[in-house]
């Protein structure tokens, strides 16, 4: 599956590219960003077009699109194409992050889930619903908004098949999706359905930084 961009300015085009390459990340969406399409992939999962110049010289491919502008009044005359979302440029990385949330069922299927191990059948767990893994002498237990798993494999081997940018170890048996960090206050993180984690001493510079990033990137912040 790929993300397909056309806009018009180069560096607007660029800018775009790399937030869609951050969101990518920490949503856990395996997905190309390209800027040409590949011809033999078929539609894109998301379009994204720049209504600041010539119009489409072909059909609006059947996928969710997102249109963009300078001009908050192009937001009125682009009804007509019936788009997922409009974005004003330059585009705060907020506003893409809530634009590609209303465009989930295209890019769902391309979630990347956790691996199997051996010795269970594979379990089809959408890393990006995965707040924090807690491990134990049996394997560990794996904490979603909805509920609690249990798997045999140790917390070591879990860390192994996750993204760095995204699972940080904030102690030494629990690993924490640094997306749902909602605090960091004093030696605990808190989430954000309420829950606290406990953060060491020795992985608080580490989780500190992983969290500033994220909301710079994610917020501008």
């Amino acid at each position: 599956m790929y993300i397909l961009v056309h806009l018009h300015d180069p560096a607007e085009q660029a800018a775009l590219c790399r937030m869609l390459q951050v969101w990518a990340t920490f949503s856990c969406v395996s997905m190309q960003v390209l800027t040409q399409e590949p011809g033999d992939q078929g539609d894109p999962a998301i379009l994204f077009w720049d209504l600041d110049g010539p119009p489409p010289v072909r059909r609006w491919p059947d996928c969710p699109l997102i249109l963009c502008s300078r001009d908050p009044r192009q937001a009125i005359g682009s009804y007509c194409f019936h788009p997922a979302g409009f974005l004003p440029k330059p585009i705060p990385p907020h506003s893409l992050w809530t634009a590609m949330d209303r465009c989930a069922g295209a890019w769902y299927p391309a979630l990347q889930r956790l691996p199997a191990f051996p010795g269970r059948d594979p379990f089809p767990l959408p890393l990006r619903e995965l707040m924090w893994a807690e491990g134990d002498r049996r394997g560990c237990r794996l904490h979603t908004l909805r509920q609690t798993v249990t798997i045999r494999a140790p917390l070591y081997r879990l860390a192994e098949g996750l993204p760095a940018e995204v699972f940080c170890r904030c102690q030494r048996s629990f690993l924490v999706n640094i997306t749902y960090v909602q605090q960091i206050a004093g030696p605990c993180l808190l989430l954000q359905n309420g829950s606290r984690l406990p953060l060491s001493r020795r992985n608080r510079a580490g989780i500190l930084a992983a969290h500033h990033q994220y909301r710079r990137l994610r917020y501008g912040q």
